[in-house]
């Protein structure tokens, strides 16, 4: 799709985090960890957008995540890795779309200890899908409020990525985002990794 088109998805993305800072839904949970496959998602990353997306019907993409963790985005800080759902519905073009989705099975470490969230959900207004007559691109922000070694923080994280391969079956992009520590004024921890999913 078009520079702009993608820049303002995020611009959007970036809003519906802020606006939602003190909402949202995540529980902790001892599971099991992700579905994030690195040599996955080298293959998925490298597919070229897709230009032949369908224009009705539904998809649901299943994969993973990871991303590292460094406070003021110097200073190691933690790791957290987990599985991604995100579901699209489709239309003619052009069109912008709201999409569902959850990231879930969250594990990892963060300031020495052990990470563990059953499900992040995506904040309210925090998913689009744009789609233009060169393709379409997807962007989701994930966030609650938790209890994270020890203290009350603000989890946020988001992903995005174009419709890649044949048919746009195939979604692989960068992670980013933010834990802040109550009352939400500190340096945050800043998140950057990758994530895949993919739909038959």
């Amino acid at each position: 799709m078009a520079r702009g088109g993608l820049r303002g998805l995020a611009g959007a993305l970036t809003s519906a985090i802020t606006l939602a800072g003190c909402g949202g839904g995540g529980s902790e949970a001892h599971l099991p960890s992700s579905q994030f496959d690195r040599a996955a998602f080298g293959r998925l990353s490298a597919l070229p957008p897709a230009t032949d997306l369908p224009q009705s019907g539904s998809a649901r993409y299943d994969g993973g995540f990871v991303a590292d963790i460094r406070q003021g985005d110097v200073t190691p800080s933690g790791r957290i890795e987990g599985g991604v759902t995100i579901e699209l519905d489709f239309a003619e073009v052009p069109a912008t779309l709201p999409i569902r989705g959850e990231l879930h099975d969250i594990t990892g470490s963060f300031l020495g200890e052990d990470l563990r969230i059953d499900a992040l959900e995506m904040v309210p207004g925090g998913g689009r899908m744009v789609l233009d007559r060169q393709g379409g691109a997807v962007a989701a922000g994930f966030g609650a409020e938790l209890s994270l070694a020890g203290e009350a923080r603000r989890l946020d994280i988001g992903l995005e990525s174009p419709l890649r391969g044949a048919r746009g079956r195939a979604l692989a992009g960068p992670v980013s985002g933010t834990i802040l520590t109550a009352p939400f004024t500190d340096q945050p921890h800043v998140l950057t990794g990758q994530f895949h999913a993919t739909t038959d």
